[in-house]
């Protein structure tokens, strides 16, 4: 009795699976990362770049509100950059703290009822921390819309 030898042709296997390889690789389309932003504000002693300061008689855009929301965030690995505080400062310059829930419900509501109080009832500022994330930034300019203010402005982090 003889033993069959079995031969396997290498040469259409590496053939096919490059064919494969091909396949895949060419009709591979991943998927967009929607709405993810991966970057922190800077902090408030980072240079500026931008055009600068006005030149001459140029005047210097104001933003009068009556209203700002401070947003406080804490730096290293446990936070990554989310809220752990706001306090909301009136035009008399008391602060407000306000308890910070994941949809800023409480700030929402803060809001509504302080506007109603209010003379300039369009415009509020968000003095953000340079360590809180943009898209949490996003969220709390988001809210202060939604309480009925139609002008959002930045104001630069409070050393």
């Amino acid at each position: 009795m003889q033993s069959a030898k079995v031969q396997l042709p290498i040469t259409p296997m590496l053939d096919m699976t490059f064919q494969l390889l091909f396949f895949f690789i060419v009709n591979f389309h991943p998927a967009d990362l929607e709405g993810q932003v991966e970057m922190a504000l800077p902090a408030p002693d980072d240079r500026v770049m931008g055009p600068g300061p006005p030149k001459g008689n140029e005047p210097v855009p104001a933003f009068p509100s009556d209203l700002a929301v401070r947003v406080i965030a804490q730096g290293g690995a446990d936070s990554e950059g989310k809220i752990t505080g706001l306090a909301v400062r009136g035009i008399e310059g008391k602060e407000e703290m306000v308890r910070v829930d994941p949809f800023l419900k409480q700030l929402s509501k803060f809001l509504r009822d302080k506007r109603a109080t209010l003379k300039n009832k369009d415009a509020i500022r968000v003095i953000a921390s340079g360590r809180l994330r943009v898209g949490h930034l996003v969220e709390v300019m988001d809210v202060c819309r939604k309480a009925g203010f139609t002008r959002v402005s930045l104001a630069p982090a409070e050393k």
